[in-house]
């Protein structure tokens, strides 16, 4: 394999996305098929610093990925909604660019397997656990010692095994850091059970969130640490049975923000834009080719319109309209608490695609049959080579199969 740096999306790889032959797994895309790899995504250092940075060319890969991602409809009479759409997942592409905006660059997991912005997770775990311990201190009068001093520690360990030179002494503190690693995950994940029997509300909904996340950056780290002792096999299985996890625990989480009273995203005031992001989710909690009339179906009885009922023809038949519901205002904002759970929900959704994207990484490093230090030496030469300094960088930056790409040509060509 020969990597390549891209600027911008390639016209195979995006007439792929396109129709469907290639998908895009958070930050990797790869044949729908044999699940090939062909396309890695890395960010630049800079747009975690700098939330006014475009990331013009996440933009253009969500653009490219969005229409061939959507399952044909099976009833003709969605024909003219779907055609109109042509969206299921993540087409809302300012929500995704602008997450940083909305919720800064910690509750963004990151792309990468390799070790290139190891720095950058370690920070950011560190950084949710101060913002978690200051959600914790409006429902408890004292944050867990013991798992700060936890998390801590298992951030210490894993700092000094991704940075340590001697050989021998960053195999010890690796193998250190991944038993640290995983006690304090496993702390973490004890805190999500219980916040599953919470009440949905804003805080204990927003912890869950939060604490989703940082186990998740913590498997990110521990899968790297694994990697460092060449243990790729055994990343890759530790990276698979938690997956299961973090999608039934995040589809669970989707379904309280959204509520029970889902028919208010087909009211009136709602612009088409929202009611579109809305069903992109209800898809990715349980896709379905015939999924906007289950959707429609579910939500019937809650549907309203008073002017029915003045309907002479139609009121003889009794009172069909129901009561407005109580969040729903006359004009939403970007700010209301209707739009925001669709934001959230969008961003546990893609926090998800990319923990499925790390694993899909690692997988393909383990498939190739290289060593982690000689995966990330590759990028770093195709990095080097195109003057691309990551850490510097203020956009997202492509790393491309050229020898997948030279097939494609020499297969059009034939």
């Amino acid at each position: 394999m020969l990597l390549e740096v891209a600027l911008e999306i390639p016209s195979k790889i995006a007439m792929g996305l396109a129709n469907g032959s290639l998908e895009r797994v958070g930050g990797v895309v790869r044949d729908v098929t044999n699940k090939q790899v062909v396309m890695w995504l890395r960010e630049g250092g800079q747009i975690a610093s700098n939330p006014d940075l475009a990331a013009g060319l996440l933009k253009t890969v969500l653009q490219a990925s969005s229409g061939g991602a959507a399952r044909p409809l099976g009833v003709a009479a969605n024909a003219a909604f779907a055609a109109r759409s042509n969206y299921l997942l993540f087409q809302q592409l300012e929500a995704l660019t602008n997450l940083v905006e909305f919720v800064s660059a910690i509750a963004v997991l990151d792309l990468a397997a390799s070790a290139i912005s190891a720095a950058i997770v370690l920070e950011r775990i560190g950084d949710l656990e101060k913002r978690i311990e200051g959600l914790y201190k409006h429902i408890s009068s004292e944050f867990s010692h013991d798992r700060r001093v936890k998390l801590e520690a298992a951030i210490h360990a894993a700092t000094d095994a991704l940075n340590m030179d001697n050989s021998d002494n960053k195999r010890f503190q690796a193998n250190t850091a991944i038993n640290r690693l995983y006690e304090a995950r496993q702390h973490i994940w004890l805190e999500i059970e219980t916040l599953k029997g919470s009440s949905s509300d804003v805080t204990n909904n927003q912890l869950m969130q939060d604490n989703i996340l940082q186990a998740m950056q913590l498997d990110q780290i521990r899968g790297r640490c694994l990697l460092l002792l060449d243990e790729t096999s055994r990343a890759t299985a530790y990276l698979s049975m938690n997956l299961e996890a973090y999608r039934e625990t995040s589809r669970l989480l989707v379904h309280r923000h959204l509520g029970e009273h889902r028919a208010v995203f087909f009211h009136k005031s709602v612009s088409e834009y929202d009611l579109k992001r809305y069903l992109a989710i209800e898809t990715w909690l349980m896709p379905s080719e015939d999924r906007l009339w289950e959707i429609l179906l579910a939500n019937r009885h809650d549907f309203w319109n008073r002017d029915v009922d003045k309907d002479p023809k139609i009121a003889k038949h009794g009172k069909f309209s129901q009561i407005s519901l109580p969040y729903l205002k006359k004009d939403e904002t970007e700010d209301s608490p209707l739009l925001q759970v669709l934001t959230m929900s969008e961003l546990l959704i893609e926090n998800y695609q990319r923990f499925r994207g790390y694993l899909a990484e690692v997988a393909a490093i383990e498939r190739l049959g290289i060593t982690a230090s000689s995966w990330e030496q590759q990028q770093k030469s195709a990095l080097s080579k195109a003057g691309v300094d990551l850490a510097e960088h203020d956009d997202y930056v492509l790393l491309v199969d050229k020898e997948w790409l030279a097939k494609q040509s020499d297969t059009t060509a034939a």
